[in-house]
């Protein structure tokens, strides 16, 4: 094909010597076309190595002008353009449909074809053979370009003619068009378009202007009815704020498909060779979409995290469900087989941070007490820590003597953590937040790290412990008739499990006196809360009792 003096003309301003790679050409969905590298960068990009400034600009308003005073008469008058008045004006004429046309057409949200028209089907719609070689109906709104020039085509050519287009395709050319056509708030229909930058309005350069400018969501706007190709460039401010999304959308793509792949990676691992719970919370960008997964397969997540755990699940092939985002999650090590979602669904902190664990280990060391001088001494009493078997740690004990009047007295001393923790310290804000210890049949989450709550928290037999006590003194019939609260020290005697403080009682030891007492004492008080009709213990003292 000889070129024409416009593409002559165009030619000495702009060189093509070089032609970009095109493999993204496959009638990709709608703005979906990628940019070269090169057009990633910035702003520097051009089809011909660089715009000549005027005299580009030049070139493009005498190809304006020259289009805008030509008649378009070289194809048929049944599928032609009607002849061209002032850009303004001009509108293009929807084509009549007929046998052996070339069109495009929109198959789904997703997809456009290129097929051939074969003959009518009822009064509105058409039967098309697409590229791929099947037959379909379609309706005349499903047409999105009608290829100018080419008649009486064969389904069977459509492969060659895409490969050509392959070949011709650019899109770097958008920017560089755009540049000159902005400036001066230009209009171009694809036609125009086409011999702009390929120097030629034939069938082949039309439908590539098409495909580029319907592609683009960045440069060029269309402005006028469904039935025709006007495009106006977008304003500057606007093209740098859509280059900015289209930028932070490729690169959050990206990130996407190389967490996909990081995910079946880890997947085709042995089990002994999965990455650790901690390697995946290492880099910010993995660690939020593991914690998205995580949250929507306990079914705790908000909107964002449902948004990031769908469109992994969509990538990986997966239905949107919580069980399957599950599945990925103990495919890849990151939950054991057998987990307990609970855990994670009401966020019950099972591990101990090192910052967390480095304040417990200086409060072993050095654990000043500033109620010292306050700690009532009751390191005589005989105390009895009783507690199951399986206990790991005892924060609690008894103690009892007869009183001279026959009255019972009984201590219930309480380990004393505030002697080890400060207010609004770092242990003291993990302990808010976990607010228990959690007991299940198959682990222990301690609410402080577990050194300091086995040893410094915890009552250790015949060693001097701090404790808070409350004391009571017991009427005859089992109520209250005295309290008092005081900060303690004592000296576990015995730590007993419940059998082995009921083989005591058996026993009937004359030096276990102080448990016998404990038992007589737990008779007065099951006797009068029965006497009340009450089975609650935290009534509070009736104002008559004293205080000590």
């Amino acid at each position: 094909m000889r070129p024409s003096p416009m593409a002559v003309r165009a030619a000495g301003g702009c060189s093509t010597a070089a032609a970009a790679t095109l493999a993204f050409f496959r009638l990709r969905p709608l703005g979906r076309a990628v940019r070269p590298d090169s057009a990633r960068a910035g702003w520097h990009f051009s089809l011909y190595g660089g715009c000549r400034g005027r005299q580009v600009h030049g070139l493009v308003d005498s190809v304006l002008e020259e289009l805008r005073s030509q008649r378009r008469g070289r194809v048929s008058a049944k599928i032609g353009l009607q002849g061209t008045k002032e850009l303004s004006d001009n509108k293009i004429d929807k084509r009549t449909l007929q046998k052996g046309l070339l069109l495009e057409f929109q198959k789904d949200s997703e997809r456009f074809l290129l097929a051939v028209v074969e003959r009518p089907d009822g009064k509105k719609n058409w039967k098309v053979t697409d590229q791929n070689g099947i037959l379909s109906s379609i309706k005349p709104q499903q047409v999105t370009y009608v290829i100018p020039g080419i008649i009486n085509y064969n389904h069977s050519r459509i492969d060659e003619f895409i490969k050509k287009a392959q070949d011709l395709l650019d899109p770097t050319v958008l920017e560089c068009a755009w540049m000159e056509l902005s400036e001066n708030d230009k209009s171009v229909t694809v036609e125009e378009f086409a011999e702009i930058v390929y120097g030629s309005k034939e069938s082949l350069e039309s439908y590539c202007a098409h495909f580029l400018l319907s592609r683009d969501i960045v440069y060029f706007v269309k402005v006028e009815s469904r039935d025709s190709s006007v495009y106006q460039p977008r304003p500057p401010a606007q093209v740098e704020e859509l280059l900015r999304r289209k930028l932070a959308k490729e690169a959050a793509e990206k990130e996407m498909e190389e967490f996909v792949q990081l995910i079946k990676s880890a997947k085709a691992l042995p089990l002994d060779a999965k990455p650790s719970k901690d390697s995946w919370l290492m880099e910010e960008k993995v660690k939020r979409k593991i914690e998205s997964l995580q949250a929507y397969a306990v079914d705790a997540c908000d909107d964002e995290q449902r948004r990031t755990a769908g469109n992994i699940l969509k990538a990986m092939g997966f239905s949107k469900t919580s069980s399957a985002a599950l599945k990925i999650l103990i495919n890849i090590g990151y939950f054991p087989v057998h987990v307990n979602l609970d855990l994670y669904r009401y966020d019950v902190r099972i591990r101990y941070t090192e910052e967390v664990l480095s304040a417990a280990e200086e409060l072993l060391v050095d654990c000043p007490d500033s109620d010292k001088d306050i700690r009532k001494d009751l390191s005589t009493l005989k105390v009895y820590a009783i507690d199951v078997d399986e206990a790991d740690e005892l924060d609690d004990a008894l103690s009892a003597a007869r009183l001279p009047d026959g009255r019972i007295k009984v201590w219930i001393h309480v380990a004393d953590p505030t002697s080890l923790v400060q207010p609004r310290s770092i242990i003291d804000r993990e302990a808010m937040h976990r607010g228990t210890s959690i007991f299940l049949p198959t682990a222990t989450f301690p609410m402080f790290p577990e050194r300091l709550a086995m040893n410094a928290m915890s009552l250790q037999q015949g060693r001097g412990c701090k404790s808070v006590t409350v004391s009571v003194i017991l009427q005859p019939d089992g109520s209250i008739a005295e309290y008092s609260i005081e900060n303690s020290i004592i000296k576990p005697t015995y730590m007993l499990t419940y059998e082995s403080a009921t083989e005591l009682l058996y026993m009937n030891l004359e030096e276990e006196e102080e448990l016998r007492i404990l038992q007589e004492a737990a008779s007065l008080r099951a006797q009068w809360r029965r006497s009340q009709e009450s089975q609650m213990t935290c009534a509070p003292p009736s104002a008559g009792l004293s205080k000590s």
